[in-house]
């Protein structure tokens, strides 16, 4: 009897938790859309305007939405997939030659260097501070060994992974809800700007997204089931840890969407194997990201461990009320002062302590923080035009990126509002809970809008029920609706 109810009052937690954790979601998509469309007025013009533009934008995707459902099969639809999101991004990189600069000018000259077997590099000032930047210029490396230096080789790698990306939006999306809000939040990520035209910029977030995103799908589709899916998600999250030091923030909110809503609610019976299978995913992630990190120390490419050498230089940075949290000159030249090291660390530690004394102007610059990163247009358009003189085709983008951007948010926070009022399973608050982690972190740490792309796959999965559920109901006399997901 006391085992019935110990699963009675775990499953009434679990339950009470995810309606906490959705509430906080239409919190923040509350504010979300609120500042995306005060920063859309500032593109576009009046209110007035942009809302009318929205409830164009909104209508078509509506009838976008009807359409791949209502009259292609998944075969069919998969095939669009690919030649909409492959076409469009080669027609970007073929036409935009985007020249390489900051960091990614500093990888890519690292791989050319070590395609011809200097590693050299590795010791410098650059590496040596950011030891985690190793993965993806040796990854670079490996491909312009095997391809050739072309910059166009690394882009089209660049296309294939955001493709891929989609491909794991469509089964993510049709496993947590059904198969037409799959093909919902695959498409919009296919035709979404900001991933159209940083196809042509040599960032490491295509890659690692892929892997995180692949990881997370192994996760809500049989992870804590499957005999051997816990060791794929330890593995995809350390090698995306590899290529964009996101690995461990991911297990985090593994381990707490295990907990909170797969083990707490779980029958006795079903406990020790969903236990032991989040433990052996964690375990496998650590194992994996050690055997990496010695990997490359033990080759030469670098005597430091394969993470940042400097760990509270994000948040020393993500506290400066100049810069409103994003990246600073002055704290550069400020932290190149000290040595690398313990010296370097307690001089940053002590800015950072010193930047918390002033509360209220430390909550003022929380809000400004979180306007500007889920609010503001995406960077996307100054890292892909970057001395490309095409102010026309620029200001075009950040609209279109505006109107996109706003629109889903819109249709997220439908999606919450019906996810908080109707019973569903809960496999779609891993996302959500990665989606609020990571907000909640970069309210704290060092903040660029382009940073939403690692998250853009939960944020589009969440946002397709929304879609779904409108276009099912105002549509209702034309459209059959198509059935859920088994336990949806």
């Amino acid at each position: 009897m006391k085992s019935v109810e110990s699963i009675h009052k775990g499953y009434r937690i679990s339950n009470f938790v995810s309606r906490v954790v959705i509430a906080a979601g239409i919190l923040f998509l509350v504010f979300t859309l609120f500042y995306a469309f005060q920063n859309s007025v500032v593109f576009i013009g009046t209110s007035m305007k942009t809302a009318g533009i929205l409830l164009g934008a909104t209508i078509l995707i509506l009838a976008a939405a009807y359409f791949i459902t209502r009259w292609l099969s998944p075969v069919q639809f998969i095939i669009l997939l690919v030649l909409v999101g492959f076409g469009l991004r080669l027609a970007w990189i073929l036409s935009i030659q985007t020249p390489p600069i900051s960091d990614f000018l500093d990888m890519r000259n690292a791989a050319l260097s070590a395609a011809r077997g200097d590693l050299s590099f590795g010791s410098n000032e650059y590496f040596s501070r950011w030891v985690y930047l190793l993965g993806f210029t040796m990854y670079e490396a490996l491909i312009t060994k095997i391809f050739g230096a072309s910059l166009a080789v690394l882009k089209v790698f660049n296309i294939l992974f955001n493709v891929g990306t989609a491909i794991v939006i469509y089964f993510a999306g049709s496993k947590l809800f059904n198969e037409p809000c799959g093909r919902i939040a695959s498409l919009l990520y296919a035709v979404y700007i900001p991933n159209i035209i940083m196809c042509s910029v040599l960032t490491n977030q295509f890659l690692s997204t892929f892997l995180f995103a692949l990881g997370c799908l192994f996760v809500v589709r049989n992870g804590f089931t499957s005999k051997y899916s816990w060791t794929w998600i330890g593995l995809l999250f350390a090698i995306g840890n590899m290529i964009r030091p996101l690995g461990t923030f991911f297990v985090i909110g593994f381990v707490v969407f295990a907990l909170l809503f797969k083990l707490l609610p779980a029958e006795n019976s079903r406990r020790v194997p969903i236990l032991t299978r989040t433990i052996g995913a964690v375990a496998v992630y650590f194992i994996v990201s050690q055997i990496i990190s010695y990997s490359f120390i033990y080759s030469g490419v670098t005597e430091y461990p394969f993470k940042s050498q400097e760990p509270y230089w994000k948040f020393m940075v993500g506290l400066n009320q100049q810069t409103v949290g994003g990246w600073s000159q002055e704290d550069t030249d400020y932290a190149l002062k000290y040595k690398l090291g313990e010296e370097r660390n307690q001089a940053e530690l002590k800015l950072f302590k010193e930047r918390l004394q002033d509360k209220n102007a430390v909550l003022s610059l929380f809000v400004k923080k979180f306007k500007m990163m889920w609010g503001s247009e995406d960077a996307s358009v100054f890292w892909s035009l970057y001395e490309i003189n095409k102010p026309n085709l620029g200001s075009f983008l950040v609209k279109t990126e505006r109107v996109m951007y706003t629109s889903v948010a819109f249709f997220m926070l439908i999606s919450l509002v019906f996810l908080f009022v109707k019973s569903e399973r809960k496999e779609h608050l891993l996302f959500l809970v990665l989606l609020l982690g990571y907000a909640l972190v970069h309210i704290v740490i060092e903040v660029q809008t382009r940073y939403r792309l690692d998250i853009l796959p939960a944020f589009l999965i969440l946002q397709s029920y929304g879609i779904y559920i409108l276009y099912t109901t105002l549509m209702k006399p034309f459209v059959k609706k198509q059935p859920a997901a088994a336990g949806a």
